[in-house]
């Protein structure tokens, strides 16, 4: 780990932004005409694996606001993603499908393989469908798309080509192949522009929590309940 007070070896060459809790390292920003939001890395203490946050900040006229973040285990060779909150009034607006294009942009960036972790949301489900992922194995359990945020309050559906929208969950996902998964995060992020803040291996030694002077990765305390 870094030295006492310091930031973990990974994340030295990174720009910091706030203290103690609320201390996060800048990764990258996104920008349109009309608003631009900032993606920052924060720890994350799990108890079962590495993991860290991806936060998302911005607004109009340069405010910061909280738009939503990421939970990400972080693999040695990839980036898994655990779960995502948006804010609640922020729902519906095809943000998740935003922040989703500028996670899979950095981890292409960085030379990372993202991936998931067990899925439980449709609606998370789908977005990531949106960008070619595929249930890992062809496993899961199919379901009408729904707002539902835990798998036991999904309805099962019978068929794909049952009317309306389904979605797997009970799965893990798995990424297409790079110039598929470059095609429809380019897609996404077309009506704006996302410019790195850091050099590609540095991104990967923050995304992996990987690299750098000594170890990196945080200590685990206590327990935590994973976001759904």
């Amino acid at each position: 780990s870094g030295s006492p007070g310091g930031p973990p070896p990974c994340l030295a060459t990174l720009e910091k932004v706030g203290k103690g809790h609320a201390a996060a390292w800048r990764l990258a920003d996104f920008r349109t005409e009309e608003t631009g939001m900032q993606a920052r890395l924060a720890l994350d203490r799990n108890p079962a694996e590495p993991c860290c946050k991806l936060m998302f900040v911005g607004g109009r006229s340069g405010q910061r606001e909280k738009l939503g973040h990421m939970l990400l285990a972080c693999d040695e060779d990839g980036s898994a993603l655990r779960g995502m909150r948006i804010r609640e009034d922020l729902r519906g607006r095809g943000l998740s499908k935003l922040l989703l294009a500028v996670w899979l942009r950095l981890c292409l960036e960085a030379g990372l393989t993202p991936r998931t972790r067990t899925i439980n949301k449709p609606l998370l489900s789908l977005s990531l469908a949106a960008f070619g992922f595929a249930p890992t194995n062809q496993r899961g359990m199919l379901v009408r798309v729904s707002a539902a945020k835990r798998a036991r309050d999904c309805v099962r559906s019978t068929s794909a080509h049952a009317p309306g929208r389904t979605a797997y969950i009970r799965t893990a996902f798995e990424a297409p192949d790079a110039a598929t998964l470059r095609a429809a995060v380019d897609r996404q992020l077309r009506h704006g522009n996302l410019e790195l803040g850091v050099p590609p291996a540095a991104l990967r030694r923050a995304l992996t929590l990987r690299g750098g002077r000594g170890a990196c990765t945080p200590k685990r305390r206590g327990r935590r309940r994973p976001l759904p």
